[in-house]
């Protein structure tokens, strides 16, 4: 006999609401079988069986949202009778999860030693899906999203949201209605950086790009100014113990926000590295929980298609937001009466008043603009 319980899924998951449920009482089901669905603010789910047997009994119903480990299923050999004391002591623990649900909501959680609300701590969240142990696997929306660009939709057809679109929807309408932010705009002359990038490139197989250089200067920016990693906690600004940076990266269903873990102690190869890792999980729907969590800043850089400066949504949970524009073209005074032509980039930092004042961001994105405009130096730090 097992009981099967709502398990953790991601260090930040605090709590999920039953989807469709897979099986019904006295079903045969095997290992691994799935037994529901399950949604969090983060992705969509499902549960699989960690034992082969008959569902005995079935604690939880579809809409029901649940803390981490309330009872759910029990499941034991089909010849195997249930004690109907273990049945209703289970069924006493349950009652008392779906009240502390209702009762404590928003659940308050706790990720790398910071205090967050678990409703508000996440980055632009996807269904996702990797394989995560003989528990549960963490799959795609059985939706198909719609594709805007394809041609079918035409004007004055209705298109349908997606949970994902729903949920970006949701954390970016809470964003600009609690998060008051103030944006700031610097330009950089990135021409060393194409340099250094070109001359790595040509003599390395691994292949830098300028997100790796732009969050080496980040992770050096907010070791020089601590506050720019600050979450706002019920009386007072909570400092990150480490500094984790989001690149937002399309994927076929939308953007998604990975995290990279600890850059500040990372040489560029290392964050290189974790980029591409990001990105080939990324677009395989590998990403775990995890990975969407511990952010205290993104990056999201639309110079690829062409964009010469915008102005990101800040993620809440996460101090601030970085865009980076474009490489272009421009004419600046050298200083010695003549012009030179240099390539330059726009970036664009949105602030969360609440945690950072005018002066502190505005002497971080200089700080940042400083490494970019000195990448050797930048990268030797790195080692």
């Amino acid at each position: 006999m097992q009981e099967i319980r709502l398990p953790q899924l991601g260090k930040a998951m605090a709590q999920a609401t039953i989807g469709c449920l897979k099986i019904g009482l006295n079903h045969t089901v095997g290992r691994g079988q799935v037994l529901c669905e399950l949604e969090t603010d983060k992705a969509l789910l499902e549960l699989e069986s960690s034992a082969a047997g008959m569902v005995k009994h079935i604690f939880c119903a579809e809409g029901q949202t649940l803390p981490i480990h309330t009872p759910l299923f029990v499941i034991a050999a089909a010849n195997e009778t249930v004690s109907p004391d273990f049945l209703e002591k289970l069924q006493k623990e349950f009652v008392l999860c779906c009240q502390s649900v209702q009762l404590n909501a928003p659940v308050e959680t706790a990720y790398a030693g910071i205090a967050v609300q678990a409703d508000g701590d996440e980055p632009w969240l996807s269904e996702i899906r990797p394989a995560t142990g003989p528990v549960h696997t963490v799959r795609e929306s059985p939706r198909p999203a719609p594709q805007i660009c394809n041609g079918s939709f035409l004007n004055g057809k209705k298109v349908p949201l997606t949970r994902r679109q729903r949920i970006v929807a949701d954390k970016m309408l809470a964003s600009k209605q609690r998060i008051p932010c103030f944006y700031l705009h610097i330009r950089v002359d990135v021409t060393d950086l194409d340099e250094l990038l070109s001359r790595l490139n040509k003599a390395s197989k691994e292949k830098y790009s300028h997100n790796d250089f732009i969050m080496l200067a980040l992770a050096r920016g907010m070791k020089q100014y601590p506050i720019m990693t600050g979450q706002l906690g019920k009386d007072c600004i909570v400092l990150s113990p480490t500094i984790g940076i989001g690149l937002v990266i399309a994927a076929e269903n939308g953007a998604v926000a990975p995290v990279v873990r600890d850059v500040g102690s990372k040489t560029l190869k290392q964050i290189s590295a974790s980029c591409r890792d990001l990105r080939e999980r990324t677009q395989a729907n590998q990403l775990t929980v995890d990975d969407l969590v511990g952010g205290c800043i993104t990056v999201s850089n639309l110079g690829g298609i062409g964009i010469d400066s915008f102005i990101p949504i800040v993620i809440p949970g996460q101090c601030s937001i970085l865009g980076a524009g474009r490489i272009f073209e421009s004419p600046v005074p050298s200083g010695r009466g003549d012009i030179l032509i240099r390539k330059m980039m726009n970036l664009n930092l949105s602030v969360d008043h609440r945690v950072a004042n005018g002066a502190d961001a505005a002497q971080f994105l200089d700080f940042v603009k400083k490494q970019l405009e000195r990448p050797a130096e930048l990268a030797g730090q790195a080692g």
